[in-house]
């Protein structure tokens, strides 16, 4: 139920162009009745992902009683916030830990879930989670929504040249009808480089306008026979009878 408010800066390439963003985050981690301050620097990439963290001069992170972390801990807490589909998304706060007291078996009260334990550091259960949710919340999607603002044609060229599938739909599944006439060159290029179902599923959101466009008509004309069966019959059902032309 804690509320984190934080500042994003929008980082550029050297080219002007956006190129991901970071923030500093302050946030208190409270395990019972003990808190302690974490200071933590994020890095996300275009598309709002997590990409990295950093610690502040002075501000090294620590376990339960103050413990630091060790290298090692590090190390792991960056492939546990590198991990989009990490178990801690299913939990609450409060099913982390279960309360065995049997510390005759154990060794100890309040055990780690056995669900989590392989996804979280030994005496920093709260802290990963928390940081976790911060790194994959809410947060993304505002990082997203602030790339959609920042849309032109420099900017999708360059997401284009990535080759990134997640990218590629992206871009199709946020493209306003008249971007699509505008970034045809673009779109025609994700579907060239996209592979599994993209090119079919890319085709599906084109607005039937951006079909009609010389260069749209041009490119199917010439490729539709390397195009997969999917993708073809896609394709015919967005042209509704409308003829291609000559290649």
């Amino acid at each position: 139920t804690d509320t984190v408010k934080f500042e994003v800066d929008t980082l550029f390439d050297a080219a002007g162009l956006l190129d991901g963003y970071k923030t500093e985050i302050y946030t208190p981690v409270c395990e019972g009745d003990k808190c302690y301050a974490i200071k933590i620097l994020f890095r996300w990439d275009i598309l709002g992902r997590y990409v990295s963290y950093d610690t502040l001069p002075g501000e090294g992170l620590t376990k339960l009683d103050h413990i630091p972390f060790t290298p090692k801990d590090y190390q792991k807490l960056h492939g546990i916030l590198a991990d989009p589909k990490s178990v801690l998304a299913s939990y609450q706060k409060e099913e982390l830990v279960k309360d065995t007291r049997k510390s005759e078996v154990d060794g100890f009260t309040g055990a780690t879930v056995r669900e989590v334990r392989d996804n979280v550091i030994e005496g920093g259960v709260y802290s990963c989670y928390t940081l976790w949710h911060l790194a994959h919340g809410r947060i993304s999607e505002n990082l997203r929504n602030r790339t959609r603002m920042l849309f032109n044609e420099p900017l999708v060229k360059k997401l284009v040249k990535t080759r990134d599938q997640k990218v590629f739909y992206f871009l199709i599944e946020n493209f306003t009808e008249q971007q699509f006439e505008d970034y045809i060159g673009e779109v025609l290029q994700t579907i060239s480089y996209g592979t599994g179902y993209f090119p079919k599923n890319a085709i599906e959101h084109m607005p039937q306008k951006a079909l009609l466009v010389k260069a749209a008509q041009d490119f199917f004309a010439e490729y539709f026979d390397q195009l997969g069966y999917f993708t073809q019959v896609a394709l015919l059902e967005k042209l509704q009878g409308q003829k291609l032309n000559e290649p």
